[in-house]
């Protein structure tokens, strides 16, 4: 009987060593990284160390989060940051033996009790279930407001690099071509300096492409997973 018990699992409340819910490094992708692998690695995008550090050793873990737009210090650029809904505060969901293993693992200060001669809180599944909906709904409407700012700013990055090109290309060359085509066709006609300027700015139009991608993909994910 107390054999099947231990082996339950039950989520608990873990109180943060300071410093600890701050968004890890990126995580790198391995070189022979499969598409499940890089789907699961994108999904972490943002985790804590504190997420990092427990999953790493096999434990499941939840940290409810919200993102904002916060502005570097030192470069003043707008970035993009996760930060904990609760603060110096995770849970965890284990077996009854697996305490002190988590008490071990660094960026865990200890369980969160009503007192001293008491054991850790239980919660219960609804109850994380219902945080883990109300987080993935904000996650929804952030990714669908992301996906607007950054139609929005490219739209005006793309309006400047094209009066870029305009500037390099007759009016006579792109009556009915776009300027990008006729960029991408016409480049090695160039002279050095003006091709080296024009393959800067297909690079910067191709970035975009790329970045507007993957925060689509993100975005199907997420509705898929719903």
């Amino acid at each position: 009987m107390n054999d099947a018990i231990n082996t339950q699992t039950a989520w608990y409340a873990v109180r943060s060593v300071p410093g600890a819910q701050r968004m890890a490094t990126v995580l790198e992708p391995a070189n022979d990284e499969t598409e499940a692998e890089k789907l699961a690695r994108e999904r972490r995008k943002g985790e804590s160390i504190l997420e990092r550090n427990l999953r790493a050793e096999g434990i499941d873990v939840y940290m409810p989060s919200f993102w904002a737009i916060t502005q570097h210090q030192r470069t003043n650029k707008m970035i993009e940051r996760r930060f904990p809904l609760l603060v110096g505060y995770a849970f965890v969901n284990i077996e009854q033996r697996d305490f002190e293993r988590v008490r071990n693992i660094d960026g865990v200060l200890s369980f969160i009790r009503p007192s001293f001669d008491r054991g850790p809180i239980v919660f219960r599944d609804t109850d994380i279930g219902s945080l883990m909906f109300a987080d993935f709904q904000a996650q929804q409407q952030w990714e669908r407001e992301r996906e607007q700012r950054l139609t929005l700013s490219h739209a005006h990055r793309r309006n400047a690099l094209n009066k870029r090109l305009g500037l390099i290309f007759p009016k006579g060359r792109r009556k009915k071509v776009p300027l990008r085509m006729l960029a991408e066709a016409a480049i090695d006609e160039l002279a050095p300096a003006s091709r080296q300027h024009v393959l800067s700015i297909l690079n910067e139009l191709k970035a975009m492409d790329e970045e507007m991608d993957a925060c689509r993909a993100r975005s199907t994910h997420l509705y898929s997973a719903a």
